[in-house]
């Protein structure tokens, strides 16, 4: 069996891929032009079990796929069989920059220069525009294609257009819409699922599984060598003798990066034999899911930097963990001293605009904050890299 990870953006030119060979044990980079085409060209051309994991969502908020539906008078039983349908409303793809234009409809959002409120978005989907997994991802919304740190939407919607336009001579299956994973595999077909680098950060990284959510400054090539290195001296790395190549691409950028840290989370993820979906999922076949969360802990975790590179430093390795993220999406904050600091970053609306922006008071924002991020509280600040 093979697997690709695939670091996907709008623009071809920076999507990276690196393939898993799990009978040989080895994870290397995957040259290829940037399309979907291409990469199916060569999963096919592979004769061998497929999976490929992107990095873009797939699938629809629940709420808001009622709305669609009705709207469209579209029939289809899922995400995949509406998107690839004859059913798709004209203007889906084009992008609004007024929250009063937006509809399930006209989903995709490219906000005006300046100030915009998120809120307003959310509030126009009326209890729709998160999936259920990216509130537990604690993931950017999928439809913004700009205008926020990480925003997510641009590569969203370019994969939905490139599989529509895929040649109908492409034969491949979508999960989980088409069915199971494994039990798509068995069709040695080419499987297509929706991954997520910061989820499987946790996955590759960690001790044991389930695994805690890891953050990993990513722009920082600092943290980018603290993590490979971490992931070269796994203890289910070197049990498993997997050969790792072409790290040098993948500390050099983080497009690479994501790629590789993919690639190896979702090989331990077979080789182990974890969970890798939610089987009780009723919504599946409209809101999709991100492979591999069905291995997560729930809680966020650190990965401790190899001893070496503490010693290099000159820090005592229990010095070494004293910086945490802000768990608000989209902020990036990190507070320098463990969670010193945090209550006044909270409270304050000018710093988090999007986070509550109805809740001027101090005291209440800190209560929403405990409320809503209390396993923040729960977690022993670590190395962001």
């Amino acid at each position: 069996m093979k697997i690709i990870a695939v670091d996907w953006g709008k623009d071809v030119r920076k999507r990276s891929a690196y393939i898993a060979d799990l009978q040989a044990k080895r994870i290397s980079r995957l040259p290829f032009d940037g399309r979907l085409s291409h990469l199916l060209e060569h999963a096919s051309a592979l004769q061998d079990r497929v999976l490929i994991g992107i990095d873009a969502a797939i699938g629809f908020p629940t709420a808001d796929w009622k709305a669609l539906t009705k709207k469209s008078g579209t029939r289809a039983s899922s995400f995949t069989d509406f998107l690839l349908g004859d059913t798709l409303p004209e203007d889906f793809f084009n992008p609004v920059s007024e929250s009063g234009n937006w509809s399930p409809e006209r989903p995709f959002i490219r906000p005006p220069r300046g100030r915009w409120s998120l809120k307003a978005y959310e509030a126009a989907s009326r209890g729709g525009f998160y999936r259920r997994v990216d509130r537990r991802l604690k993931a950017q919304p999928i439809f913004v294609t700009s205008g926020i740190p990480g925003s997510v939407g641009s590569g969203t919607r370019a994969l939905w257009q490139e599989l529509r336009e895929l040649d109908e001579s492409f034969c491949f299956r979508i999960w989980p819409f088409d069915g199971a994973v494994n039990k798509l595999l068995r069709q040695e077909k080419p499987v297509i699922a929706e991954i997520y680098p910061k989820a499987c950060y946790g996955i590759a990284l960690s001790e044991s599984l389930p695994a805690p959510l890891y953050p990993v400054a990513k722009t920082k090539q600092t943290a980018r060598q603290n993590a490979l290195e971490t992931l070269r001296k796994a203890a289910w790395i070197s049990r498993e003798q997997i050969t790792i190549e072409d790290i040098q691409a993948a500390t050099a950028n983080e497009d690479d990066f994501d790629a590789l840290i993919s690639a190896a989370a979702l090989t331990r993820l077979f080789i182990e034999k974890a969970p890798l979906e939610d089987a009780n999922d009723s919504d599946s076949k409209v809101e999709g899911d991100v492979l591999g969360t069905a291995s997560l802990s729930g809680k966020t975790g650190y990965a401790e930097r190899p001893r070496k590179s503490l010693a290099s430093t000159g820090q005592h390795a229990t010095l070494a963990g004293q910086a945490l993220p802000c768990p608000l999406p989209g902020c990036l904050h990190v507070f320098a001293r463990g969670r010193s600091g945090w209550d006044a970053h909270v409270a304050s609306v000018n710093a988090h605009p999007d986070w509550h922006p109805e809740v001027l008071d101090a005291v209440r924002r800190k209560k929403i904050f405990r409320r809503e991020f209390s396993d923040w509280f729960e977690t022993t600040p670590g190395p962001t890299g």
